[in-house]
């Protein structure tokens, strides 16, 4: 739908500019820019607030499109509710496979539209969480939308995609594969590997790990970032790795975990690392998803406390309480988790 005369307009300019978007005006007949962006959606809504504000006066609803209601959604969404880093990359791997949907207007997607996106999604190949992934940042936004009285229905509850078949059974890595290594925890990104194996931390919160966390001297990691509330807990610093993590202390930047230069990792850098390193010990095919996996195994066969094997792994069960830090707690899990070998 065409734009009311005064609203301004929105350019592409030519050549290789880092801010290649212009929101302009019409001041007695010349265009006058206001201001220069990276993206068009971050003009559409410099566009939009700069005429409420302005002009006090707003687009209909309609005219408001899936990408512009993403990217007002996301610092709502992330003041409220603190998501870990590895829940923010979900949200954007998801919404790249929303991008035939980025500009049209909200008011108009439909049931249809949705599903073809995931339909093709699941012709390609794509796993069931990843259909299940997008299929939850749909419903997240159309909550958005209804609750700023953009739509009044949504289409999210409705949507297939299909059922859950496992793509592939985790497996725990072998003591063999495990003293390897160690026998390599000197090259680059294996002690990352081992202290994923020693603490039954989930990539993500090793990855969000500050340094300031940690806890040398009484021994303890505190993870305050998770993808579930379970997951914020206290964890014992095993004694195998703890040189390796008062190395990771010394190196540059504020998170544990950081490339060369300080800078942290993502999770898709990151699993370029545990690929190499996976490479590296003949492990190919072992995902980070195992460590977990092995710990829990490990830790059964070794006759571990159940509630302390809950705690350690942050599943839920159990009320808050047991979640607070207490050095009486804390002798109880490190005794569990020195059963790791």
């Amino acid at each position: 739908m065409r734009k009311p005369n005064g609203y301004g307009s929105i350019k592409k300019l030519s050549g290789n500019r880092r801010r290649p978007f212009v929101f302009v005006i019409s001041v007695e007949g010349k265009q006058k820019p206001v201001q220069y962006f990276t993206t068009q959606v971050e003009a559409e809504i410099f566009q939009a607030d700069y005429n409420k504000l302005h002009f006090h006066r707003s687009l209909p609803a309609h005219q408001i499109t899936l990408a512009e209601l993403y990217h007002r959604w996301l610092p709502a969404h992330t003041a409220n509710t603190n998501p870990s880093q590895s829940t923010l990359d979900s949200y954007t791997n998801s919404f790249k496979h929303l991008v035939p949907l980025h500009y049209e207007p909200i008011q108009n997607l439909k049931y249809a539209d949705y599903q073809k996106i995931l339909d093709s999604m699941r012709k390609s190949g794509l796993s069931y969480s990843s259909l299940k992934k997008v299929r939850s940042l749909i419903s997240l936004l159309e909550k958005y939308a209804v609750k700023i009285e953009l739509i009044n229905k949504c289409y999210a509850p409705l949507l297939s995609i299909g059922k859950n078949k496992a793509v592939r059974p985790h497996h725990p890595f072998s003591r063999q594969k495990i003293n390897r290594l160690w026998v390599h925890c000197d090259d680059s990104g294996v002690d990352t590997v081992l202290i994923l194996l020693y603490t039954g931390m989930r990539v993500g919160e090793m990855l969000a790990l500050q340094k300031t966390e940690v806890n040398l001297r009484q021994g303890y990691i505190q993870i305050t970032k998770s993808k579930t509330v379970s997951g914020i807990r206290t964890l014992p610093i095993h004694h195998r790795i703890a040189p390796l993590i008062a190395s990771r202390m010394k190196s540059l930047g504020p998170n544990l975990v950081s490339d060369s230069e300080g800078s942290p990792y993502d999770y898709s850098r990151y699993c370029i690392l545990w690929r190499e390193v996976m490479h590296s010990i003949n492990a190919d095919g072992h995902t980070t998803h195992d460590c977990r996996h092995t710990v829990a195994t490990l830790l059964d066969n070794a006759g571990a406390n159940k509630t302390a094997k809950r705690r350690i792994l942050g599943h839920a069960g159990g009320d808050v309480t047991e979640r607070v830090y207490t050095h009486k707690g804390l002798r109880q899990l490190r005794k569990c988790i020195e059963l790791l070998k």
